[in-house]
């Protein structure tokens, strides 16, 4: 996996879209490796473990951005796969909500579990990054969902995703809550937000899937 990974990162220091999106897809068309393993160990880790050397934060700021884009698109273009596998996998009648509160636009780790839910046969529906409390409810409204899930990378957005939650549990209160995401390694993070499930890996996500479909 770590050559995979490094031939991958080639291509992203050099901010070739063309070049990593077709080695990517490659992997999986070549059955070399799954969705789950092209996730976990080539495109979380590419992002997560992205350093800038260089001194002008401005280009470092630009860099990033520019991969993230590359990393989204990489996502986007797997959908294909999975619609495969959901064919052959058994159907979970529950529905999840996923979206980033507001301010977060950090969005790549909610499209990842939104990918990763619809394999485990939940009908998983992303809503997007940065939603309004009010474009949230409206959205419960419509969809109906079982859970919402709520992926907060930013550790400062923790306060208004606590009163989105409450707003929620206010508005629709047998809908449970499941967060995720980066902020929530902090310490006493967790603790912060009212939270019915957390989820930080593909493991856990596993395991709640077992569970709710008892």
């Amino acid at each position: 996996m770590k050559k995979y990974y490094q031939q991958f990162v080639t291509f992203l220091d050099q901010e070739n879209k063309d070049e990593a999106l077709r080695y990517a897809l490659s992997l999986l068309e070549e059955e070399k490796m799954s969705i789950e393993q092209l996730y976990a160990t080539i495109l979380t880790p590419s992002l997560t473990e992205f350093s800038c050397l260089l001194e002008d934060k401005q280009i470092c700021i630009w860099r990033e951005h520019v991969r993230t884009s590359i990393v989204r698109t990489i996502l986007e273009s797997t959908y294909p796969y999975i619609i495969k596998r959901k064919q052959k996998s058994a159907k979970n009648t529950k529905k999840i909500m996923v979206f980033c509160p507001s301010q977060e636009f950090h969005e790549i780790g909610a499209i990842i579990v939104t990918h990763l839910l619809s394999l485990h046969g939940f009908n998983a529906q992303y809503v997007g990054a940065n939603t309004p409390k009010e474009d949230v409810i409206n959205a419960i409204r419509a969809l109906k969902p079982d859970y919402v899930a709520i992926s907060v990378t930013n550790y400062y957005n923790l306060i208004v995703t606590n009163r989105m939650v409450k707003d929620i549990r206010e508005f629709a209160p047998l809908v449970k809550i499941i967060v995720g995401g980066q902020a929530f390694l902090h310490q006493g993070a967790l603790d912060s937000v009212i939270h019915d499930y957390y989820l930080s890996s593909q493991d856990d996500i596993i395991h709640f899937a077992e569970e709710v479909n008892v």
